[in-house]
């Protein structure tokens, strides 16, 4: 009976209190990179270029593992919610500090597939909410240049070994995409890593710096000091 309290207390300071606690160090991160960003201070690898399609900034990907180059902001999932993404998908490296990037996806707001990933539960379980997004909901990136706002559109279960879908068109490998979209990807279910849950969404606006973040996210950048 001891050694069943010992693991549940342990269980329970692992995927909750352990959590609480790392999420909030991760987004705190993201915070002070918010923070640095507006304030240029940033010494990112990237290279940014202008889209001449529609005139919104497309960064190159980082060239360096581990580096943090945007921050996640998901309305739905509270307003201190701002993890920092990072370049990269090895575990221990990148995806328990930060949300990771694939590294042969495409950058925010280019045509194509923005990847990301995060845990669903353990350090700071930064995807732990991916079943609730609704049709609608809103995931914003920022990057130095602003803030790139996508529409959730649809989620899908796929094995592990389904790769396809980190294509610039999931799924359809063989076809180049037209469409600037962006992928969020953790383990499923709970407790497991047999399957991976997705969710997709499209882009929908670019708002520069110089005009200040987006409406759905204003109130949070502005107490974290990043206006």
């Amino acid at each position: 009976m001891t050694l069943g309290v010992v693991m549940l207390l342990f269980v329970g300071w692992k995927y909750w209190l352990n959590d609480l606690i790392v999420g909030e160090e991760q987004n705190q991160a993201g915070q002070e990179l918010s923070q640095v960003l507006a304030e240029g201070g940033e010494e990112a690898t990237t290279v940014t270029t202008t889209d001449p399609a529609i005139g919104i900034p497309i960064s190159s990907a980082p060239t360096v593992t581990n580096e943090r180059f945007a921050i996640l902001y998901v309305p739905t999932w509270g307003a201190d919610y701002a993890r920092p993404i990072a370049q990269g998908i090895e575990q221990h490296e990148v995806l328990d500090h930060n949300i990771g990037h694939y590294p042969d996806s495409q950058m925010p707001g280019e045509v194509g597939n923005f990847a990301i990933a995060g845990h669903r539960l353990a350090y700071g379980a930064s995807m732990q909410k991916i079943h609730e997004l609704q049709l609608g909901d809103e995931l914003v990136v920022e990057t130095a240049d602003g803030w790139y706002t996508y529409s959730y559109r649809s989620g899908e279960y796929v094995a592990p070994t389904q790769v396809d879908v980190l294509g610039s068109v999931p799924r359809y490998p063989e076809q180049t995409g037209t469409d600037r979209l962006m992928m969020i990807m953790s383990c499923n279910p709970f407790w497991s890593t047999a399957e991976r849950i997705i969710g997709y969404a499209v882009f929908d606006t670019f708002t520069p710096r110089a005009d200040g973040p987006p409406a759905s996210i204003a109130a949070s950048v502005a107490s974290q000091g990043g206006l």
